[in-house]
């Protein structure tokens, strides 16, 4: 019962707002899907009803920018972050698909410390969105000095106990050190941020000249995402609040002496994203089944994604000038 009206909380969502185009500035938009909030269950979602707890995700009629607008309010945004339910808030749980990220999250999280730390010796490291600081144990014990950033009070709270200096609050707020630092990363955290051009003002000069930033984020071009379409489980609404093009992300940095150097797929998400486009809408026999056709699906996404910038989920590496 409980966990029923935590649902109904959650699908009657408060007054939204609408917002400019967070890129460009532009007011007008035109609509491309109207989504679900996939952590609010319910037998009309199930059914593909209208229903309240939708969302729309619209683009920029000047750049093309893809956005989640209207949004929630800046003091509401946190509670659609349900603990019980968001995998990487979470040690346990969460079915199959729980199940599949945290078997294979010390594969993803080898692969991500390999990629930024090629070429280069050990030094200071920004995680922002730290999430519970699994990345930066690994950078910590590879003998990377390390921090984080974490809005999530819980999920900075977990990190902190594992040793890792953790700040917690609003990456444009935090105290940051006065130090700048050879790498920054942003894994699947710049998309929940609300106000990006003050996050870059912020985070820009913090990387060293010829330091590194790698940026994480759901690729709206994939093939998952094609195929899917309003069912794509990385619109994540309504906490994914933007969705990048490889364009969009040359915009956002190169403007603060940020130079594109590479493009990246994350080989392990098009396997999750398509298992969870297929098994969040719906449970039982139908979910198991659904399930199988979600391998084939990221199987394939994956093929696709060996091609820079086609990935299920894309890495931008940038070099500070």
């Amino acid at each position: 019962m409980a966990n029923c009206a935590a649902n109904d909380a959650l699908m009657a969502h408060p007054p939204l707002e609408e917002i400019p185009c967070p890129l460009c500035g532009e007011t007008g938009f035109r609509p491309i899907h109207r989504v679900w909030n996939r952590l609010s269950q319910s037998t009309a979602q199930a059914q593909g009803e209208p229903q309240e707890g939708t969302f729309s995700i619209v683009a920029c009629i000047s750049c093309g920018f893809l956005y989640l607008n209207p949004r929630p309010a800046l003091q509401d945004l946190g509670r659609y972050y349900p603990v019980e339910n968001y995998d990487p808030h979470r040690r346990s749980g969460g079915g199959l698909t729980g199940f599949f990220y945290r078997a294979l999250q010390p594969l993803s999280l080898g692969w991500k410390a390999r990629m930024v730390s090629q070429g280069q010796s050990p030094g200071r490291l920004l995680d922002v969105g730290c999430g519970r600081g699994e990345f930066l144990s690994l950078m910590r014990r590879r003998g990377w000095q390390v921090l984080g950033v974490e809005k999530d009070s819980a999920a900075a709270a977990l990190s902190q106990a594992e040793g890792n200096p953790t700040l917690t609050g609003d990456p444009v707020a935090v105290a940051l050190p006065a130090e700048e630092f050879e790498v920054v990363t942003f894994w699947h955290s710049l998309e929940h941020l609300p106000d990006l051009k003050a996050v870059v003002a912020r985070m820009a000069p913090r990387i060293k000249s010829g330091g590194l930033l790698a940026v994480a984020v759901p690729n709206p071009q994939s093939l998952d995402a094609r195929f899917y379409g309003r069912r794509w489980v990385a619109w994540d609404a309504p906490r994914h609040l933007v969705h990048f093009r490889p364009q969009d992300m040359e915009t956002l940095w190169e403007p603060h002496g940020l130079r594109l150097i590479g493009i990246r797929s994350l080989p392990l998400d098009p396997f999750y994203a398509s298992l969870l486009s297929e098994t969040s809408w719906t449970s039982g026999i139908a979910a198991a089944l659904k399930a199988l056709r979600g391998l084939v699906v990221g199987g394939v996404s994956f093929l696709v994604g060996l091609k820079s910038g086609c990935g299920s989920s894309n890495v931008y590496l940038f070099s500070k000038e």
